[in-house]
């Protein structure tokens, strides 16, 4: 059975020069190349600790958030959505499969 590429999410940092364009697979990695973490906080209205938790489980993430973020990093919520969708079903795979 073949393997279905995993979402990603187009982005680029504009104030570089020439432009770098990443393409993370997950919402952590998204993070990692979005910004400070400060710019997210302020853009979702949480806590530093409540920005952790989101990167780490994405699941807890509301949609206001992800389309706050979407707006914020200017990149497609559909996109976005999906890389988030797929990690968290992954997560929730490993998880079934460690009890069973």
């Amino acid at each position: 059975m073949s393997k279905v590429a995993a979402p990603t999410v187009a982005f680029t940092e504009p104030l570089t020069s020439p432009p770098r364009v990443h393409y993370p697979g997950t919402l952590a990695e998204l993070l990692e190349v979005a910004g400070t973490r400060k710019r997210i906080v302020e853009a979702w209205g949480v806590s530093a600790r409540t920005y952790d938790t989101r990167k780490r489980s994405p699941g807890t993430c509301t949609v206001g958030e992800l389309q706050q973020l979407a707006r914020v990093l200017q990149v497609s919520e559909e996109e976005l959505f999906a890389v988030v969708r797929a990690e968290a079903a992954a997560a929730n795979t490993r998880q079934v499969e460690a009890k069973g």
